[in-house]
C-alpha cells in the first residue's frame, strides 16, 4: 500500500487531510506555540521581574537605611562637652554642623572622626566661659541644631527622626459631647540606681524623643528639688536614652525620693498630650 504524500507544510500537526496534498499526512511536525501565548508569557515575566525588583529594592532600602544618632556626653571629659553624630556612611566632614555650633557661641576645642564617613565627635565649650555646657536649655539647643541640620542636608533622616514628622493633634477635645478621646500612652522606662562613685544617683530615662524633651525632664526634677549634676543625652532615631547624675540635698536619692522621681517622670513623659506643637 502506497504511503500518502508527505505534507510540505511545516505547521501541519495532525493526521487530517493536508491542504497541500488532499491526503492524510504520515508525519507530525513539531507543535507550535501561538504568538499570543508567547507575548502573554513575556508580559507576565516582565511584570513579575519588575515586581521582584521593586520588592528587592524596598527590602534593600529598609535593610540599609541608617538610624541617625546624636549623643551629648557631659561625663567622660572633665573640660568639654562631647558631641557625637552618626548617620550610617552618609556623613561627610560636617562643615555645616561645625558652622551651626559656632553660631551658637560655642568653641570646638577638637574634633575626631571616630569612624571615617560614619561618625564624628566634637569637644565643645561655651565661648564666654571656656567651660563645658551644663545648662539643659543650651544642651537641648545644641541637640536640636544638629538634628535640624541633619534634616536639612539629609532629608531621608526624617523617616526616623521625630522632629521630621508632622504633629497629629487629638481628634476630640475636652469639651466634645462624647468626652475627650482616650489618652495615648508613650512607652517610657525609668530606672534609678546608685552611681558607681556612691556620691549621687544615676537616673536612666528611655522614651519617645521630641523637641524640648531634655528641658522638660530637668524642669520636672527641679520641681521636686532634685539637682542634676551631669547628663548624657542619646538620640537614636525616634528614641531618647538619657542618663542623669542626680542628688537630693547633695546626697544620693533615698527610697522615697526614688519613688517620687519615678512617678513624676512616668506620669509626665508617658502622656502623648505633652507632645504638643507649641512645645516645639
Amino acid at each position: 500500500m502506497a504511503l500518502a504524500a508527505k505534507c510540505s507544510s511545516k505547521l501541519c500537526s495532525s493526521l487530517k487531510p493536508c491542504r497541500n496534498s488532499g491526503k492524510p499526512c504520515v508525519h507530525r511536525a513539531p507543535v507550535s506555540i501561538s504568538r499570543s501565548s508567547v507575548h502573554y508569557g513575556q508580559r507576565n515575566g516582565v511584570r513579575l521581574q519588575a515586581a521582584n525588583n521593586g520588592a528587592t529594592a524596598t527590602a534593600d532600602k529598609s535593610a540599609t537605611a541608617p538610624v541617625p544618632i546624636v549623643k551629648i556626653d557631659n561625663m567622660s571629659d572633665p573640660f568639654a562637652t562631647k558631641v557625637t553624630v552618626e548617620f550610617g556612611d552618609k556623613l561627610g566632614e560636617l562643615l555645616d554642623t561645625v558652622t551651626a555650633l559656632k553660631n551658637l557661641n560655642l568653641n570646638i576645642r577638637k574634633a575626631a572622626l571616630v569612624s571615617p564617613g560614619k561618625a564624628s565627635t566634637f569637644f565643645i565649650t561655651d565661648a564666654d566661659t571656656s567651660e563645658k555646657v551644663l545648662k539643659s536649655a543650651r544642651l537641648e539647643e545644641i541637640r536640636m541644631t544638629i538634628i535640624n541640620n541633619m534634616l536639612y542636608y539629609h532629608p531621608e533622616s526624617s523617616e526616623t527622626l521625630v522632629a521630621g514628622k508632622s504633629f497629629q493633634p487629638p481628634s476630640r477635645d475636652q469639651t466634645h459631647p462624647l468626652g475627650p478621646k482616650a489618652r495615648a500612652v508613650v512607652q517610657t522606662t525609668i530606672e534609678v540606681k546608685e552611681a558607681p562613685n556612691g556620691s549621687c544617683s544615676l537616673l536612666a530615662v528611655t522614651t519617645r524623643d521630641r523637641p524640648g524633651l531634655l528641658v522638660d525632664i530637668v524642669s520636672v526634677l527641679k520641681d521636686i528639688n532634685v539637682n542634676v549634676v551631669s547628663a548624657e543625652i542619646d538620640t537614636m532615631g525616634d528614641e531618647a536614652k538619657d542618663e542623669f547624675f542626680v542628688t537630693y540635698h547633695g546626697e544620693p536619692l533615698n527610697p522615697p525620693m526614688v519613688q517620687l522621681v519615678t512617678n513624676s517622670l512616668q506620669y509626665y513623659l508617658s502622656l502623648a498630650e505633652v507632645e504638643k506643637e507649641e512645645s516645639y
